[in-house]
């Protein structure tokens, strides 16, 4: 009997789970195997040499001086074979050389011993980058075979940047010169994702896209059942399948977006602005949700006159229920999201019209005037665009005030001296056009050093991401500012577009030193599935992305949903048209006392 019993449960639990997560979560896949590698020496006759050598190998390869890097890597794996790092760099020279066939090999080496080398140009130190290369390699060595081979491997094991290889990359313009020679052929075509039957009717070319997406999805993100079953994914899909010769192209991309949104991962959108089939039509407007309504806080020229009004309705749908539709299309890391990101989805009439709340090509919007005056308007729609999700704009009528004058720079920095308080903005994760951020924490440390600094202020509120491994110098200097100033506070603003990488840098300087997290909850969790796996799909030639990795930044058991604030504060319609920055004045009141 008891056997029995055990049996049933364990088929019950395998029917429960078979859908879920554990059928499919990648994040602990490798690329390489370490019980394959046995060491034969595990020594250098003499490491400071060995170190000399190596250092300045790294820096022959930032100054693109590849003979010198190739004659340096050889001697330094002459001496010693099981450093990733040098088998990475010797087949980097070699490929700079044109010798493929010894890039190759080298290449190999360092994939199966692992490297994390960063900052080389031409470099691709990522595993699936690293198998990318060997396949350029073997494409110049004119092996079709060998070629696609690794271009296999790479895309198994999650390569996040298949659209270069049909030349639809958003950031490489034009396809890789090194598959040129069999671009054409339909093996390559096949990898690339741009083998489209051109003699398929309009029905048969979207249901290509939607099985292009699917596999897509399958491929890349790193938990796909994370959030949903595979029963419901299926579900959706064949919904979308059987409902294709019915609908729109808006319509179906619509749909598109819905499935996306199943993952439930913030890194999961689709961006339809781009393609050329079912882009988005535009309101005029932009909106924000604030602690006391739906506003518009941006207008095109022609509707000037209704920045500070309050949404009441889109159509006959209640400003607050429309913002919580949106849920449908907002694959998220958490509900901070919805107040960041939903705002922007009512502002595409294709997704008001997905939702129910709008039908044909136009909506009407009621809205209340600062006064109270109800008013409603229809306005003219404009091709969608896309640069980014907003900020929340700057004010006219208050162009200095300190947290938005300037939100679109990368990072810069003031002394407020009758606080004895530094304040650094952080808005995005990269280098600006004349400053690198590890050359910007360098004048912070000096500033902290040498001026009359008691606290800094690090404000993250606009920052949403971008290249995470540029942020080690600004952690490094919470840790400096902390060791230098025990007794300094260290206040680390934060709201719900505080995401990716822009959040990565509150949880590793929370993880080294104390910090003082003011404003609202964050936009997403300190251990996440994220990073940005780009799609091209081939008909529509509609793009997006799929999360492809799992970011563990902080301990292994934090379940946190959001980096709570030490100091709950939220922001009003009443204080952000009045200028009024009520995170920023609390700090201020703090460090006067």
């Amino acid at each position: 009997m008891y056997k029995s019993y055990f049996l049933l449960l364990t088929l019950c639990l395998s029917i429960i789970f078979s859908g879920f997560a554990l059928a499919t979560n990648h994040s602990l896949e490798v690329t390489n195997q370490a019980l394959k590698v046995q060491p034969s020496r595990v020594d250098a006759s003499d490491p400071v040499t060995y170190l000399q050598s190596k250092t300045a190998a790294i820096e022959f390869a930032k100054q693109q001086n590849w003979a010198q890097v190739n004659k340096l890597t050889k001697k330094l794996i002459n001496e010693y074979q099981h450093d990733g790092d040098t088998w990475y760099l010797l087949g980097l020279s070699y490929f700079q050389l044109a010798d493929y066939q010894n890039a190759s090999d080298a290449l190999q080496r360092a994939l199966a011993i692992g490297t994390s080398l960063k900052g080389i140009p031409n470099g691709a130190s990522n595993p699936n980058d690293l198998m990318v290369k060997i396949a350029e390699a073997y494409a110049e060595l004119n092996n079709q075979q060998q070629a696609e081979y690794w271009l296999k491997k790479a895309l198994a094991a999650r390569w996040d940047d298949r659209p270069t290889l049909a030349g639809t990359s958003l950031f490489k313009p034009g396809t890789n010169p090194h598959f040129e020679r069999f671009a054409q052929s339909a093996s390559y075509k096949s990898l690339a994702g741009n083998n489209l039957d051109t003699e398929l009717n309009r029905d048969q070319k979207w249901r290509a896209d939607l099985a292009f997406l699917v596999a897509e999805i399958k491929r890349l993100h790193v938990a796909m059942y994370q959030n949903m079953s595979s029963q419901q994914f299926a579900e959706k899909v064949a919904e979308i399948d059987k409902s294709i010769p019915v609908l729109t192209d808006q319509q179906i991309v619509f749909q598109f977006m819905e499935l996306i949104a199943l993952l439930g991962n913030g890194h999961n959108l689709l961006i339809p602005a781009w393609g050329e089939k079912g882009n988005f039509q535009q309101l005029p407007f932009q909106f924000y949700q604030f602690s006391d309504g739906l506003y518009i806080t941006k207008a095109s020229s022609d509707y000037q006159q209704y920045v500070g009004y309050k949404v009441e309705a889109f159509a006959d749908t209640p400003a607050y229920q429309a913002l919580e539709l949106t849920k449908r299309v907002n694959a998220r890391d958490n509900e901070m999201q919805t107040l960041w990101l939903g705002p922007y989805y009512l502002s595409l009439l294709d997704v008001l019209n997905g939702l129910g709340i709008s039908k044909g090509n136009e909506v009407t919007l009621t809205l209340s005037s600062p006064k109270g005056a109800i008013t409603t308007v229809t306005p003219a729609l404009k091709s969608m665009q896309f640069a980014g999700f907003p900020k929340l704009p700057k004010l006219a009528e208050h162009p200095t005030l300190r947290y938005l004058a300037k939100n679109n720079t990368p990072f810069w920095s003031e002394q407020i001296k009758t606080n004895k308080l530094l304040y650094v903005q952080f808005n995005d994760v990269r280098n600006s056009k004349d400053l690198t951020l590890a050359e910007f924490a360098k004048q912070l440390q000096a500033q902290i050093k040498h001026d009359d600094i008691e606290h800094i202020v690090l404000d993250l509120r606009h920052n949403s991401g971008g290249n995470g491994s540029l942020t080690p110098p600004l952690v490094a200097t919470a840790a400096f500012f902390k060791g230098l100033k025990p007794q300094g506070k260290l206040f680390i603003l934060i709201g719900r577009n505080t995401f990716s990488a822009g959040h990565d840098v509150a949880v590793k300087i929370a993880n080294i030193v104390p910090a003082i997290f003011v404003g609202e909850p964050s936009g997403t969790r300190p251990n996440v599935v994220g990073e940005a796996g780009w799609f091209n799909l081939p008909y529509s030639k509609q793009t997006g992305l799929i999360s492809s990795q799992f970011h563990q930044q902080s301990r292994a058991e934090d379940h946190r949903i959001w980096l709570a604030p030490d100091m709950p504060i939220t922001l009003s319609a009443k204080d952000y048209f009045a200028g009024i920055d009520p995170v920023m004045d609390a700090v201020l009141t703090i460090t006067m006392q």
